[in-house]
């Protein structure tokens, strides 16, 4: 009985979250690396550029980035410009997208989020913090994917 109620509980036990590709566009090589280190550490899959053209270039030849943490302030293409062009596009997948800056007012956060962002962050942030948000990211591109198949209504 022990042995029939372990094999069912093991089929129950879901299985580990596969990891999401998160563009990180950061030109300060310290924030880069910092933002990588945490990425990793919570389960996901950094891709790392230091300049919007390249963040642009990146999405639009990977489509299975569904997040990105861009800078506001970055070489070529700004965080807001590739924003902006994310959500302008029509094919590819949803791209949520964390705009963070230390811009710090008000005026700019709401510029950001009525541009296109779905969340900012004002730089230095608390890893808890942004960790937090990504799990918000992350509940919202499953609502998008919809039900899984075989899954019970």
């Amino acid at each position: 009985m022990q042995e029939k109620e372990a094999a069912q509980g093991a089929a129950k036990t879901p299985k580990a979250p596969k990891r999401h590709k998160i563009l990180v566009a950061e030109d300060n090589p310290v924030v880069r690396k910092g933002l990588n280190n945490f990425l990793v550490k919570w389960g996901y899959e950094p891709i790392e550029v230091d300049n919007g053209d390249s963040a642009w270039d990146t999405l639009e030849t990977d489509a299975t980035i569904t997040l990105a943490i861009l800078d506001w302030n970055i070489p070529g293409l700004s965080g807001m410009q590739v924003c902006q062009r994310i959500r302008m596009r029509t094919d590819g997948p949803y791209v949520y997208t964390v705009i963070f800056s230390a811009r710090s007012s008000i005026e700019e956060q709401v510029l950001a989020l009525e541009g296109g962002a779905d969340d900012y962050l004002v730089k230095p942030a608390k890893p808890s913090l942004l960790r937090a948000r990504l799990g918000v990211g992350l509940r919202i591109l499953n609502l998008l994917a919809g039900p899984k198949a075989g899954s019970a209504k």
